[in-house]
């Protein structure tokens, strides 16, 4: 080797450790600068009120972890800065910054249909729930999110909910049945657990809709319910990996917890894989003869629409796969079940705190004939002031949170690209500013005054965020909000109950949704009759 070649050697070398010396040290100032100068001199939002205590490397998530509820600390900041439309807080991450939106006008910024598309999910948020929902319609973006929405919307509308009436309520009757025999039974001496009940029915209901297929109401555990607890009732352990998991993904780890969770997604996926195969089967291509087996469903379930709309479309860019079909039948299972069991859950409870609430609403409900229709529900005031203020004080949605995928504004505030917008329904809710002085108070009668925004104080609509608001607001309103009528209906019609617990019910955290942390039980007696 010439001395030419060695110096050339040796000048690469050399060359390559400075540049990396140099990268390295590059990379260490940017680091500094980010933890400790920008979010605190620099950032444009840095005059914007919020909380100090956060971590250097983890931001809130320590405190959102403590606190034992997906509604904090962003409740509490709330209440310190009720006037302030956004609050902001340091999400996980170097300079991550997060926005709480605190009131109506700046949620609309966001959600409204010129703007909701400039926001995606968070990756922590894609972590926490995507292995139980998959990456369907709750998951897609933008003009994806626009053709899902389209193609899906027809079998939401209100016209089409109405034919699940009769189920709906065949389902409430097993349940009052459910009621009646824990009044009855020495045994249970007149208490019974709601949680599990519900969310028995809502999968039954969710079922029959999504996949065409009766589950038998509550005579059986189905293996979709036991998936959906290991998945949703987790351990302490639990808990602290899904945490974890929200900052670095783990779900890999071989141990206990994670091995629970993830062979409960992997049977959920198992089934609705089988079940979609057996579908795209039976469903026949256009010259043969319709083999479609019997389904539970009175109109055409998700699944077959699926199957016979998207994927066999005949123009290739509009199908849809296989893997994408079980994708949308996670999201529906998942969601379809689990906030309308939620929901029932806290206003079942919360109606057990306030009997004069239930004996209006038994008022209102002996009005209707025997078997009333849909409109008959529908234009029942009370009934529906009580579930608006039952959505309104326990919200089942703990909040979505949305990254800015450019520059945006909010309550006139320029946001820079990769801020994360939090809207939390609580946050909304609970503010006095919205609300009045009574508002962290039941009271459903301020919807009586004012059906539509119940007297919110700013008399905006998006005071009220229960589904949401734009065009990524909560397709099954229709269909949950019915389911939640006929249950609430048929129990007041027979029964009067008082809830175990007393305040408000803990909750699983972390958790996409409110979720409450073990069983809920109500004492309960026919209406008239003393109790035990």
């Amino acid at each position: 080797m010439t001395a030419i070649t060695l110096l050339s050697t040796e000048i690469l070398w050399r060359s390559a450790l400075y540049g990396s010396i140099a990268f390295a040290i590059i990379g260490f100032a940017r680091l500094m600068y980010l933890l400790f100068i920008y979010y605190d001199y620099v950032s444009p939002l840095r005059d914007l009120p919020g909380p100090k205590d956060h971590h250097i490397f983890l931001g809130q998530l320590l405190n959102q972890f403590r606190a034992g509820d997906p509604e904090q600390p962003y409740t509490d900041w709330m209440q310190k800065w009720p006037d302030a439309p956004l609050i902001r807080y340091r999400e996980t991450g170097f300079a991550a910054e997060g926005l709480l939106i605190n009131n109506a006008a700046a949620y609309r910024d966001v959600m409204q249909s010129q703007s909701c598309y400039a926001y995606e999910r968070s990756a922590p948020f894609r972590r926490l729930i995507g292995d139980i929902i998959g990456v369907g319609l709750v998951f897609a973006e933008g003009t994806e999110h626009r053709a899902q929405r389209k193609a899906l919307g027809g079998l939401f509308t209100v016209s089409n909910i109405k034919a699940y009436l009769p189920i709906l309520q065949d389902k409430a009757d097993r349940l009052v049945a459910e009621w009646d025999r824990a009044v009855t039974d020495e045994k249970d001496d007149g208490n019974v657990e709601i949680k599990q009940l519900y969310a028995k029915i809502t999968l039954n209901v969710i079922s029959i809709f999504a996949l065409g297929i009766d589950f038998g109401n509550l005579d059986s555990r189905t293996a979709f319910q036991s998936c959906y607890e290991a998945m949703f009732d987790l351990s302490t352990s639990g808990m602290l990996l899904a945490a974890i998991n929200l900052v670095v993904p783990i779900r890999w780890l071989p141990v206990q917890a994670n091995r629970v969770f993830m062979d409960a997604s992997t049977e959920l996926r198992g089934i609705l894989t089988g079940v979609t195969e057996a579908r795209i089967l039976s469903v026949a291509s256009d010259n043969e003869k319709p083999i479609l087996p019997p389904t539970a469903s009175p109109t055409k379930d998700l699944l077959t629409y699926m199957v016979e709309t998207k994927y066999r479309a005949t123009n290739p860019a509009d199908r849809w796969s296989k893997e994408e079909l079980i994708e949308q039948l996670l999201n529906f299972m998942a969601t379809g079940h689990e906030t309308t069991a939620g929901a029932l859950t806290f206003a079942t409870h919360e109606l057990g705190l306030h009997p004069e609430v239930v004996a209006k609403m038994r008022k209102e409900a002996l009005t209707l004939p025997e078997s009333p229709s849909f409109s008959d529900i529908d234009r029942l005031p009370y009934l529906d002031a009580v579930i608006r203020e039952c959505l309104r004080y326990q919200t089942p949605v703990a909040g979505i949170p949305r990254v800015a995928q450019h520059d945006v504004f909010v309550a006139g505030r320029r946001v820079p690209k990769g801020t994360t917008l939090m809207p939390v329904p609580a946050v909304l809710h609970r503010n006095k500013t919205l609300w009045g002085d009574d508002a962290t108070t039941f009271n459903p009668d301020r919807w009586l005054k004012d059906p539509l925004i119940g007297g919110a104080t700013d008399g905006d609509s998006c005071a009220w965020v229960a589904f949401g608001h734009g065009p990524r607001a909560c397709i099954g309103r229709a269909l949950a909000s019915l389911n939640v009528k006929v249950v609430l209906l048929s129990l007041v019609k027979q029964f009067e109950w008082e809830s175990v617990h007393k305040g408000k019910l803990p909750v699983v955290n972390p958790s996409g949704q409110l979720r409450p942390s073990g069983e809920v039980w109500l004492k309960v007696k026919r209406v008239g009759e003393e109790t035990k």
